[in-house]
């Protein structure tokens, strides 16, 4: 029983440690990408700081590594199945790989954003920070309480529905832009990574959901 409650011990301050590093990712991605939507953040800068969160995406694979490794070492019985914790954090490192690929994308794209687009594609970049941050507190809730946690994914949902309305409103707008397609099709793939961040987050809330069923007792 004491060596169970160390590994759990070891498990939860590495999976606090990964959630930091993701919450430090997500924080750095807001503001910066904020920036570059208004065309206040050009290169040198833009390329050090969008590689900023290059680096937090590798430091998130590296505790996401240790994580994985302590936890099939002993495959003792926690609060949830070790499988279910493996797709949990591995569910997460996706959404971390998205920014990174969101960042790497940022680095060479070579336009401005259509003033028409900034105020809606800042509003689904907040959406984003928002829904990513609730999802790492569903993820922590789901270690002490199944009723916030649960309540949390129909937020989670909430804001996904509204990422989706959105995306067809920046669509209709730069497709009527037919004398650029390159700059249209190079926006568009903006828009589209940040929703599929937003999505991958509904994608893991609803994994969360189906364990609060999974598991009444807790």
């Amino acid at each position: 029983m004491k060596k169970l409650k160390e590994k759990k011990l070891k498990l939860d301050t590495l999976n606090t440690e990964f959630q930091e590093e993701i919450r430090t990712g997500v924080e750095k991605m807001f503001f910066y990408l904020s920036d570059f939507i208004d065309n206040k953040l050009v290169d040198p800068i833009a390329d050090e700081k969008f590689q900023e969160i290059i680096l937090c995406e590798k430091k998130c694979d590296r505790l996401k590594e240790k994580y994985i490794e302590l936890l099939f070492k002993e495959k003792r019985a926690l609060p949830f199945l070790v499988e279910d914790r493996y797709n949990i954090i591995t569910s997460l490192d996706k959404i971390v790989n998205r920014f990174e690929f969101l960042s790497r994308y940022l680095q060479v794209y070579p336009f401005e954003i259509y003033p028409e687009l900034r105020k809606d594609l800042n509003t689904l970049n907040k959406l984003s920070f928002d829904t990513i941050n609730q999802l790492l507190n569903c993820s922590l809730l789901m270690e002490t309480s199944f009723s916030a946690a649960y309540e949390i994914t129909f937020e989670i949902e909430k804001s996904r529905r509204e990422a989706h309305d959105l995306k067809f409103k920046m669509l209709n707008i730069i497709f009527q832009k037919t004398e650029e397609p390159l700059r249209v099709n190079l926006t568009w793939k903006i828009i589209s990574l940040i929703y599929d961040a937003i999505s991958a987050a509904e994608e893991l809330s609803d994994y969360l959901r189906g364990l609060v069923i999974k598991y009444p007792s807790r």
